[in-house]
């Protein structure tokens, strides 16, 4: 199977390959996401799909999806080599704080340590 063929799926719809990144590194809405964790993510993509993909092809694969999740507005460059993610599926779910004490209730005193029996 060419390295091509396999590559095909990552090229028209780059869901699937956006998912398994996220299995492999701390990809949510709104993070950072840089060239080579692009780059090592395609390697790791092909392998998992029973195909081998260079260090070299798949930094042209890399410049190729980047440009396409720009232009859907999926990513939003930083700078030269880091991109914003702007994907709304991998937003993290809301955190609620933790209720504040009551006011006038102490908290409980600290245990004191068991004497050592040595």
């Amino acid at each position: 199977m060419s390295q091509m063929t396999t590559m095909t799926p990552l090229s028209n719809d780059t869901t699937d390959f956006l998912r398994f990144l996220k299995t492999r590194f701390h990809l949510y809405h709104c993070s950072n996401v840089f060239f080579r964790d692009f780059q090592y993510g395609i390697m790791a993509y092909a392998e998992e799909k029973g195909t081998h993909v260079s260090y070299a092809k798949a930094e042209e694969l890399v410049k190729e999806v980047i440009a396409r999740l720009a232009a859907a507005g999926t990513l939003k460059a930083v700078k030269p080599g880091s991109w914003m993610l702007n994907y709304d599926p991998f937003r993290k779910p809301p955190v609620k704080p933790e209720a504040a004490p009551k006011a006038g209730v102490a908290a409980a005193p600290a245990k004191p340590a068991a004497a050592s029996t040595t």
